[in-house]
């Protein structure tokens, strides 16, 4: 009876089209990263959803509401902290995704215009961190803001839109806002859409190590280990919002710089304390440098042993990024905005 009902909603479901075959291999930590990135992904929207009952987008009440969440709403706090920790997860499981690709050079013939989807993405995830930041409003979201305005107004007209300015009347805040909540996660899920698309239409990568094809499975069976990583993801951020309380100051002191960002940002913050500019002349080059990654390494090897250059510059910019991040956090400002 119960195999009846099973074959009736998969045929009237179209279930029966997830039982194509993918390679075995899919089922490993270092080949699900980037699910368990969608994961976290998908926890913070929900979780973002829920949060967005108690914001008030506005400069003068906004990090006072979220005070009142925390302190005041019944296990605000521990919403707060899923959140957070959500985006935190999120940022690793993406870098070590990128990381892999990169070591595996999966990134290859047919592949290279996903590689370029994935940088978009990635892209949009630190803007999506970016605006989380600064919409607590707090001091290091006030001073946050102030780089990135400084930024945009170097950009001259092309910076316009994203000033004050621009829209006079409206504080810069609910703008920020409303990208976080409406704009960037609509275009983010288009952009995982497009992404998941170009997997399933050229298949996942073999490793470059093997001798031999690997043997195929469902992919009925690769969903079970993803909802398994899944659920693991979800446990680790909710111990973490248990255990560990996310940033929130109060309300911030207009003019003052004493704050630090996010890691995910300290690197650029490094940068910035030797030269200035390299706040407007960093990013773009990294971008440039990825996109131009699998452009220029046209060959097709892919075994990581037959790929020194490669490597070296995998674990040169590895080092570079995670030394750059410490001495952000220790180093202090030396200039003002």
């Amino acid at each position: 009876m119960a195999n009846g009902i099973s074959k009736v909603l998969q045929d009237r479901l179209g279930l029966r089209l997830l039982e194509y075959g993918i390679p075995e291999h899919a089922n490993s930590i270092k080949y699900s990263l980037g699910g368990m990135a969608l994961s976290a992904f998908t926890i913070l929207l929900l979780s973002g959803v829920l949060l967005a009952q108690f914001f008030v987008p506005d400069p003068e009440r906004a990090n006072q509401s979220l005070h009142y969440l925390v302190d005041q709403v019944y296990l605000g706090w521990y919403l707060r902290g899923i959140h957070f920790w959500a985006a935190e997860v999120l940022t690793v499981t993406m870098t070590l995704h990128v990381i892999r690709v990169f070591f595996t050079a999966s990134y290859k013939n047919p592949r290279e215009i996903n590689w370029l989807v994935g940088i978009g993405l990635m892209l949009l995830m630190m803007t999506l961190l970016f605006t989380g930041t600064v919409v607590k409003w707090d001091q290091q979201a006030y001073e946050a803001l102030a780089h990135f305005l400084w930024v945009a107004e170097k950009m001259g007209v092309f910076g316009l839109p994203l000033t004050e300015a621009f829209a006079q009347g409206v504080p810069l805040l609910n703008r920020i806002y409303m990208a976080h909540i409406s704009l960037l996660p609509i275009v983010t899920l288009l952009m995982v859409g497009l992404h998941l698309f170009y997997v399933k239409y050229h298949k996942l990568s073999s490793p470059p190590e093997a001798t031999a094809k690997s043997k195929d499975m469902p992919f009925t069976r690769h969903m079970a280990y993803l909802r398994r990583s899944g659920a693991g993801v979800f446990l680790l951020i909710c111990l973490l919002a248990l255990t560990i309380a996310p940033p929130l100051g109060d309300k911030p002191v207009l003019g003052l710089e004493v704050t630090k960002p996010p890691w995910q940002f300290a690197w650029v913050y490094a940068l910035e304390n030797l030269w200035v500019p390299f706040l407007i002349i960093a990013p773009p080059l990294i971008v440039l440098f990825m996109v131009a990654v699998p452009l220029v390494d046209q060959n097709e090897e892919r075994y990581w042993r037959k790929r020194p250059l490669a490597m070296a510059v995998l674990i040169g910019f590895t080092l570079l990024f995670v030394g750059l991040i410490i001495w952000g956090k220790v180093t202090m400002m030396t200039h003002s905005m």
